[in-house]
Formats: C-alpha cells, sequence, structure tokens
C-alpha cells in the first residue's frame, strides 16, 4: 500500500462511499463492501478475491468493469490530471479501479461500481463517516453527493456517489488540491463513467 492512502484514517475510509475506493487504490485490500462506500469512501474487496471483475453492461445484470469507464486518456483529459494506468479489482457484486498515488503524481483515485440500488446504503455509510450530509450534485446521472473531509488529511479526501444507468458509482479522489478542485475533478470522472454506460 502506497504510503500516502497508509496514513489515511480508518474511521475516514470506512465511512465514506468514496474512502474505501482510496483503500482500493492502492490495491485490493478491503472486504466486498459493506454500507461504506465513495464520498468521499466505499469498503474495498479482499485480497484474496479474484483480480478480474466481471464485464458486461448495467443494462443486462452483469456489473460493467469499472476501469472500462474510466480510461486514463479521458480522465486526464476531463481533469487536467496525471493519472498513470489503473488496476482493476473487485467482485461479481463491486467492481473497482485504482489509480496509484505513486505512480499519478502524488493523486489517488478510485472507481467503484455497484448496483443502483447500494445508492442509499453507501450514502448512508459516507454520512456516518464524515459527519456530513453530502452535498447534492445536479445534472450528474439520476442523483448524485459529494463528499469532503479533510479533518483528518491536510491534503483532504472526497469524492462523489452517482446513482445513473442502473449502477451506483463512487468516485474518490486524494491528494487534488482543496474541496473545490476536488469537487470539479470528481465531477468530471463521474461524466466519463456516465458516458460509457
Amino acid at each position: 500500500m502506497p504510503a500516502r492512502f497508509a496514513r489515511l484514517p480508518v474511521r475516514v475510509l470506512a465511512g465514506l462511499a468514496l474512502a474505501p475506493a482510496l483503500l482500493v487504490v492502492a490495491t485490493a485490500c478491503g472486504s466486498g463492501d459493506t454500507a461504506a462506500a465513495p464520498g468521499p469512501a466505499p469498503a474495498p474487496a479482499p485480497a484474496t478475491q479474484d483480480a478480474a471483475a466481471p464485464t458486461g453492461s448495467a443494462g443486462t445484470g452483469a456489473l460493467p468493469q469499472a476501469c472500462s469507464l474510466v480510461p486514463p486518456d479521458e480522465i486526464n483529459s476531463a481533469t487536467g490530471l496525471a493519472l498513470a494506468e489503473p488496476s482493476p479489482t473487485g467482485t461479481e457484486r463491486r467492481s473497482v479501479c485504482a489509480y496509484s498515488a505513486t505512480a499519478s503524481g502524488s493523486v489517488g483515485l478510485s472507481v467503484g461500481v455497484e448496483p443502483a440500488s447500494r445508492f442509499d446504503a453507501k450514502a448512508e455509510a459516507s454520512r456516518n463517516s464524515v459527519g456530513v450530509p453530502g452535498t447534492e450534485v445536479p445534472d450528474v446521472g439520476d442523483r448524485a453527493l459529494f463528499f469532503y473531509s479533510d479533518a483528518d488529511l491536510p491534503d483532504g479526501v472526497g469524492g462523489v456517489l452517482v446513482n445513473g444507468g442502473g449502477t451506483t458509482i463512487d468516485i474518490t479522489l486524494q491528494g487534488v488540491g482543496d474541496e473545490a478542485r476536488t469537487r470539479d475533478a470528481a465531477i468530471a470522472i463521474a461524466k466519463v463513467a456516465l458516458s460509457r454506460l
């Protein structure tokens, strides 16, 4: 696990719908998501699980592979970031795409994809963990919430939880900068992901 993510407080990561994504950014080291997800954080899959996530489209019942929704060239173009190649992981219930902070100029990104029915539970977990209700994000999917915290981390951790295209997508970012820049980048990534569903 890169040092940047190793120092994230468990309290922040476990609660945010987005935080679990950050844990996965390091590698697959979570336990198939409980109620927690991006907000900044969702719970990652255990390291013993399959590294290959299912492919397919949300309409056919199979989850799309998270990395197919957030290719680095499109993400970098949309955000101005310089993310390196990601690592996919996941299970039939949750697909995750993790961008290492070590290889991506100190910016960590994790994108998780789950069924649409997971949105409310992940939003509640994020609220409980971060201690904020989340801010509604208009015009992104059917519903989207932005979560951000810098209480335990000077560079902050944040992201967007989106319900759209028959999926729940959690996007977690760390090391992007302040809250406004984190929000802008997370929304841009969400729009790229939704356009590929």
